[in-house]
């Protein structure tokens, strides 16, 4: 079912997705999307150690401080690359470090 705009129900669980394995691996999603294409079952793996909450797709932006991760940012709504610019435009807008992978 979709929301009254159209779009998925699904978005919250996708933004925090692309968050959450980008904290968990430490990578941003971007990253995690390319070894996604490399080592399919890898990813796969972490993805079912996570209760398939992973979503290794552009737009999980890590957060860091002097090269230290504090936590990332997911967006979802727009493609993968848009979601990741905007990720990246509101973390260095804060003063913060923007790590997409």
């Amino acid at each position: 079912m979709n929301g009254p705009d159209g779009t998925s129900n699904l978005r919250p669980e996708i933004a925090q997705g692309k968050a959450r394995g980008a904290v968990a691996m430490g990578l941003g999603s971007r990253a995690l999307f390319e070894r996604a294409n490399r080592e399919p079952f890898f990813i796969q793996a972490m993805n079912a150690l996570a209760n398939g909450s992973l979503v290794p797709v552009a737009g999980g932006v890590l957060i860091k401080r002097n090269g230290d991760i504090l936590g990332a940012v997911g967006i979802t709504g727009d493609s993968s690359d848009r979601d990741e610019a905007c990720a990246i435009a509101a973390i260095r807008q804060l003063g913060f470090e923007p790590d997409g992978g």
